[in-house]
């Protein structure tokens, strides 16, 4: 007669002992009203943070999310409309173009494995666009590596396709509502893609821009398999966002 009760104590216990353990997720009163109560919620930093009400990034027929990122394409939504606005511009400039879209964060966020960041629902992995030698796209299930030379590593006829890229790069350049904050690739790549801009005459007056915009991070991969792409904190949360990564 007295099991109830006592799994009752049990439960109780367990649930004090879990709401104590994790003091940093306590969010200011402010944030647990009207409107932010219903909102999507970015908090701490990029590397050391987490994510509350994040909206799930789902394949369709212009973006694919990566099969082993089933369970990590969660974002806020400024992140998750991007992508997919980005997909759509591609599909459109190149009909048939399928963004491919690797790991975001987890729903609630928080530290993934094989990242330093994705922790706050602000950073995306997405894969390049691959040609063969007649220009034809070539359509990828994982990220591919790129050498110095532009070429597919592991793969016969495969290269790195710099106009449906460098469209790619210009669709994030002109989009102003995600707020756009780092677009991190391999110096290779990066030089690929200026070169490719330079050398066309419709296209060198974003070379600046684009120069600024793409950067190779310092103090992580060498990102010559995917684009790391990050958004801004949103405004009306920058008490509790912060916007670049913390030091270890």
């Amino acid at each position: 007669m007295f099991a109830r009760p006592y799994w009752l104590l049990l439960l109780a216990l367990f649930l004090t002992s879990t709401a104590s353990s994790e003091p940093s997720r306590k969010l200011p009163v402010k944030y647990k009203r009207a409107p932010f109560a219903l909102q999507s919620l970015s908090v701490g930093a990029p590397n050391d943070g987490y994510q509350v009400r994040a909206r799930r990034l789902r394949s369709s027929t212009q973006l694919k999310v990566k099969r082993d990122s089933q369970d990590r394409n969660y974002g806020h939504p400024a992140l998750v409309l991007m992508l997919q606005r980005s997909a759509a511009d591609l599909a459109k400039a190149a009909p048939n173009s399928i963004m491919l879209v690797g790991d975001l964060s987890y729903k609630g966020g928080g530290p993934i494995s094989k990242h330093r960041s994705h922790q706050s629902g602000r950073d995306a992995d997405v894969g390049f666009y691959v040609r063969n030698s007649k220009g034809d796209a070539v359509k990828i299930d994982s990220f591919v590596h790129i050498d110095a030379n532009g070429k597919v590593v592991g793969m016969k006829d495969a290269y790195f396709d710099e106009w449906r890229n460098w469209m790619l790069v210009r669709s994030w350049m002109k989009d102003q509502r995600a707020g756009i904050q780092h677009v991190f690739v391999a110096s290779h790549v990066r030089k690929r893609l200026l070169d490719y801009a330079r050398s066309n005459q419709a296209q060198a007056r974003h070379y600046a821009d684009a120069a600024a915009f793409l950067k190779q991070p310092s103090n992580s991969s060498v990102h010559d398999d995917h684009y790391h792409v990050r958004i801004s904190c949103p405004e009306n949360q920058r008490d509790i966002c912060v916007q670049e990564a913390v030091s270890d």
